[in-house]
């Protein structure tokens, strides 16, 4: 059978265009605006951050820190956020935060709550990745998603990251909206299985009680045809639509498990897989693990230069090492600003890939201590100030541009705002002690 494509005016000339039972009809069908899709994107990196890295300023105002500088560009997207709080177990900071940072306190993450809620909607439930070594007490962890108490394999190569997901750019379905040039509403309704007539039951039970008996039943008749009619041509409409925006990319040539200092070469290879895995509906769910647990690798490349993380974290956060920390805070966030250009650059519908999507920069721990006047502690991360930023709107959920002050409330509650905008319907997230209700408004 050859592949069918409804448009509005075929549609309506199908149901009897000019009718007062199909003028409603048809009103109230192509008045329903089209869901947008949402997607959650969590960057989480190891070691902690530098103490000073909370942005000054008003809400709308506010300043960025050199930690954060790169961002600048992209300012209005974000919501930034001072006297946040990593909450943690006891224990080793390093080993607490690396279960909590996308655990916050329960044994299955967030990231994979969020994959459960959406998993049939998109052929891959949630893309894991991962750079560097984890070692020492901080625990040796493969990412820092997890499932019932044990860390996910996350993939550590660009390669193997391109192979997950390439294979079902040709065979999902894409995202939703005439930007991305997709079926119409109508068309995705037949897509999943449901008949556009069940979008206006409603209307069709209030007009048919308004019927004599004979007609009442010729409409049953009609309206029968139809949903036959969508049965028999629903499996020939095409599941791939061209796009500027979903395009299968080039298979990387990069093998090689990726370490801290291969980040300059590898890094943009998996921002840029992540991005087209929300381009093209492949998933809206996908985490990235940069370092872990406890890193002690060298970071030598452009002006940093770090002989062992892990140990210059618990230097003197107000000497040489604190400068080394911020720099390279300073280069995560410039790999997040490339990654929301980059959702920016996208069209999703009548908005971009980004008011779509909230993509959280994190530490994995709490800051580098409180400077070397203020009870510096060598042996400790405190969790209150976590650097925390998210960029996008979720699919119009809040608006960006802002400074929110969390007063020292939980991570917890900056994800129960996200699972709300993408239609969980829950009161907490993580363990339910560490929530205090929703904290973006």
């Amino acid at each position: 059978m050859r592949n069918v494509k409804f448009s509005r005016r075929a549609m309506l000339r199908g149901l009897g265009y000019g009718t007062i039972f199909c003028s409603g009809l048809a009103d109230n069908l192509y008045a329903q605006t089209v869901p947008r899709i949402t997607r959650v994107a969590m960057f989480g990196y190891a070691n902690g951050s530098h103490y000073q890295s909370e942005p000054t300023g008003g809400e709308t105002s506010f300043v960025l820190k050199p930690h954060m500088a790169p961002l600048e560009a992209v300012r209005g997207d974000l919501l930034v956020f001072k006297n946040l709080t990593l909450a943690r177990d006891p224990g080793n900071a390093h080993r607490s935060a690396s279960f909590s940072v996308f655990g916050l306190g329960a044994k299955t993450s967030i990231d994979q709550e969020f994959a459960k809620f959406l998993k049939d909607t998109t052929p891959l439930a949630s893309l894991e990745m991962a750079v560097g070594q984890t070692s020492g007490d901080g625990g040796v962890i493969p990412g820092l998603s997890q499932v019932d108490g044990r860390f996910v394999p996350s993939v550590t190569n660009p390669l193997a990251a391109y192979q997950r997901i390439a294979d079902r750019i040709s065979g999902g379905a894409p995202s939703s909206g005439s930007g991305m040039n997709t079926p119409s509403a109508a068309e995705q309704a037949l897509l999943r299985r449901q008949s556009v007539l069940d979008f206006i039951k409603d209307d069709v039970r209030t007009f048919r009680g308004r019927l004599g008996p004979e007609e009442a039943t010729k409409m049953d008749f009609y309206l029968e045809s139809l949903r036959t009619l969508e049965r028999d041509v629903g499996s020939s409409i095409p599941t791939e639509s061209p796009s500027n925006s979903c395009t299968k990319p080039a298979s990387p040539l990069l093998s090689k498990n990726t370490m801290m200092n291969d980040m300059p070469e590898h890094s943009r290879l998996y921002l840029d897989l992540m991005a087209m895995a929300f381009a093209c509906n492949v998933t809206r769910v996908a985490t990235m693990m940069w370092g872990g647990g406890e890193n002690n690798e060298a970071v030598k490349f452009g002006d940093i230069d770090i002989p062992a993380w892990h140990s210059l974290s618990h230097g003197d956060p107000d000497g040489a090492p604190g400068q080394q920390l911020i720099r390279l805070q300073a280069y995560f966030a410039g790999e997040f600003r490339y990654f929301i250009e980059k959702l920016k650059s996208f069209s999703d519908g009548e908005f971009s890939l980004l008011d779509n999507t909230a993509a959280v920069l994190s530490t994995q721990n709490g800051s580098s201590q409180l400077g070397a006047a203020q009870n510096f502690a060598e042996t400790d991360h405190p969790p209150q100030h976590a650097p925390f930023v998210v960029a996008g709107s979720c699919g119009g959920a809040w608006k960006t541009g802002r400074l929110l002050d969390a007063g020292g409330r939980n991570h917890n509650d900056l994800y129960l705002s996200i699972a709300k905008a993408i239609g969980m319907n829950v009161t907490s997230v993580g363990r339910a002690a560490w929530c205090r209700g929703p904290l973006i408004t």
